[in-house]
């Protein structure tokens, strides 16, 4: 199979195009698996301490606890993953940042932000909360905002 490049330059940069031959429809499938990086993580429910799996994108942020993390979905649910913080940077793949100490927050969730006092950095959400970017990691969350 042959692969062709067709380079638009008003082509949106967030986009991939991708033209098929009818023949071809089960390539679908493993290309849009390629290209869309999703992870899957298995939380527990703290009411019932039940395991499942949720989907990466619906994480809103997760918080620091001892041995556990307590994550926080888009839809304000509350779950328990088993692992530090730093047990989870390889989450940057999907959009998940670690912004201080304490706290990973999905960028996809970032509204605005802008320079705080001592070299930090402030991030506004979507549904108005207010974080602060600690010096450690400002300059990499400013790269992956921009």
């Amino acid at each position: 199979m042959k692969i062709n490049w067709l380079w638009d330059k008003n082509y949106p940069k967030e986009e991939l195009g991708v033209t098929l031959h009818p023949v071809n429809e089960k390539l679908t499938n493993k290309l849009q698996s390629l290209f869309t990086k999703t992870v899957e993580l298995e939380v527990i429910q703290p009411v019932n301490e039940r395991r499942f799996k949720i989907d990466s994108q619906t994480i809103f942020m997760i918080e620091a606890m001892d041995q556990l993390s307590k994550v926080y979905t888009n839809d304000d649910q509350v779950f328990y993953l088993k692992g530090r913080l730093k047990d989870f940077t390889d989450l940057q793949a999907v959009q998940l940042f670690r912004i201080n100490n304490s706290v990973i927050l999905n960028l996809a969730q970032v509204t605005s932000f802008k320079n705080g006092q001592y070299a930090r950095l402030e991030v506004f959400t979507k549904n108005g909360q207010t974080f602060s970017v600690s010096r450690h990691y400002a300059k990499q969350i400013k790269e992956a905002l921009q």
